[in-house]
């Protein structure tokens, strides 16, 4: 899930603008927005969901390992993502910030249920462990 949420976020940050042409993160293109992000610009936005989306991707990755950090590193960003998505509400295809918005929720719920620890079965109650006789 959060190999998706990560991918889904590179493609809306470089794709997901509401203009003609790809307007690639850092750039210039999405200046023209209304409201205030506080002391970050749109394009500084705009390149922090890309880059959160790539980490998140690569985390993904890395998960499959079965390193419980990472899981934990996903929920965080996943949820960056969606931090970063409300901030930038309108900046963006609503049908691409919906899809990242629910990507990135279903991520945070599935990193977090897979970074709890497995409850392992003690050697008297496993069910293999049946008397032997004779």
């Amino acid at each position: 899930m959060s190999l998706l949420a990560g991918g889904w976020a590179t493609f809306v940050a470089y794709y997901g603008t509401n203009s003609v042409s790809p307007c690639p993160p850092f750039s210039t293109c999405i200046l023209e927005l209304q409201g205030s992000f506080g002391p970050l610009s749109p394009s500084e936005l705009q390149g922090a969901l890309f880059i959160v989306g790539a980490i998140l991707a690569i985390d993904a990755l890395v998960s499959f390992a079965d390193i419980r950090s990472s899981f934990i590193v996903g929920s965080v960003l996943s949820t960056a993502v969606l931090a970063i998505i409300a901030l930038q509400w309108g900046a963006y295809s609503d049908a691409y910030s919906m899809a990242a918005v629910v990507l990135s929720s279903l991520a945070v719920v599935a990193d977090f249920v897979a970074s709890r620890p497995a409850k392992a079965l003690s050697e008297q109650s496993n069910p293999m462990n049946l008397p032997v006789f004779g």
